[in-house]
């Protein structure tokens, strides 16, 4: 089982997500960002940590947005659809230290990444300083309170290759280091990323109880059974938030 978990890229290579499940994704999180905010046309978008670039498009696709997608694991050699391109740049940029202007983003979209980084708090900064004023970050990162995970990945794993990174979680919350700093792939609870968040954008929006009715709203009676028990916190393995940049 590929167990082994890689701080920079997560428990499977790039190469492994499955494009529709990342797709559908995508689109759930395009709803919930359409009900908070609106872009214009010539709004411009940054995917921050694109993985080799597949995640980027696929926002540029969904979107009709212009988009850079940035990431360390930028994979140069992929061929992309020629429609597609217009208004499509992929660079090789490391997310602590963005190589551009001041206020030039309408929307970053970073989806499970934050937890990969050295610095969170740098990375977040970076992101207020490149957003417009009045722009948003949309972001998702696991729930480090979570009590088990990896049922809906995108990436194309087996169910003992899940119940592996499972177990893997526990070993190092048995271990007391489930902590980003240690290897593992333990995220942030509400709690920490709020106490960091609020010191750089002025309003925060959850959106993962919407996140999680969307994903699964065949299930929407049990999913609105573990929000007013209030087990969401235990039982919704990620984290998703809509951080507004203070207006000039």
């Amino acid at each position: 089982m590929k167990q082994k978990y890689s701080k920079t890229i997560g428990y499977s290579q790039l190469s492994l997500v499955d494009s529709q499940k990342m797709l559908q994704g995508i689109r759930i999180n395009k709803n919930i960002i359409d009900e908070n905010i609106k872009l214009s046309e010539e709004d411009l978008i940054l995917v921050a940590g694109a993985g080799s670039g597949q995640e980027a498009l696929l926002v540029k696709q969904e979107f009709q947005n212009r988009t850079i997608g940035v990431d360390l694991n930028i994979d140069f050699s992929q061929v992309y659809p020629s429609n597609l391109l217009t208004g499509f740049i992929l660079q090789r940029q490391d997310l602590h230290t963005l190589a551009f202007s001041k206020d030039v983003f309408s929307l970053i979209y970073c989806y499970h990444v934050l937890e990969h980084v050295t610095k969170h708090l740098e990375v977040l900064k970076e992101f207020s300083r490149v957003l417009k004023p009045g722009g948003a970050l949309f972001i998702g990162f696991p729930n480090k309170n979570r009590l088990f995970s990896y049922i809906g990945t995108s990436q194309k794993a087996t169910i003992a290759e899940k119940i592996g990174w499972n177990l893997n979680d526990y070993k190092f919350k048995l271990l007391r280091k489930f902590e980003n700093r240690y290897g593992a792939h333990a995220g942030f609870t509400e709690k920490e990323f709020l106490m960091d968040a609020h010191s750089v954008f002025e309003t925060i929006i959850p959106v993962r109880r919407n996140y999680m009715l969307s994903k699964y709203s065949h299930l929407g009676l049990i999913i609105a059974f573990i929000i007013n028990t209030k087990l969401d916190e235990f039982l919704f393995p990620s984290n998703y938030y809509i951080c507004i940049k203070k207006k000039n």
